[in-house]
C-alpha cells in the first residue's frame, strides 16, 4: 500500500510540472502490469526535450516538453 501510495504521489507530481511547463501530457493504458517511474533529457542542438513517465498498474502517464537552446 505505502509503494502504491508514493506512485499516486509522484503521479499527481508529475501531472503538476506538466501544468507548470506547458507539456503535454498523455494517458494512456498499457498492456501487462507495471510500477515506477522515469526521467530522461535528450539533447540535440536547439532544444532539449524532457521526458517524465509514471506507470500505475495498468495506466502510463507521460509528460513531454520540450525547453529551446540559449543563443
Amino acid at each position: 500500500m505505502i509503494v502504491l501510495g508514493i506512485l499516486l504521489f509522484m503521479a499527481f507530481i508529475i501531472i503538476m510540472v506538466g501544468h507548470f511547463k506547458d507539456g503535454e501530457i498523455i494517458i494512456s493504458p498499457i498492456k501487462g502490469i507495471m510500477f515506477g517511474f522515469l526521467y530522461h533529457k535528450e539533447q540535440y542542438e536547439d532544444e532539449d526535450e524532457y521526458t517524465l513517465q509514471c506507470l500505475l498498474c495498468v495506466i502510463s502517464i507521460n509528460v513531454i516538453w520540450i525547453r529551446k537552446a540559449n543563443g
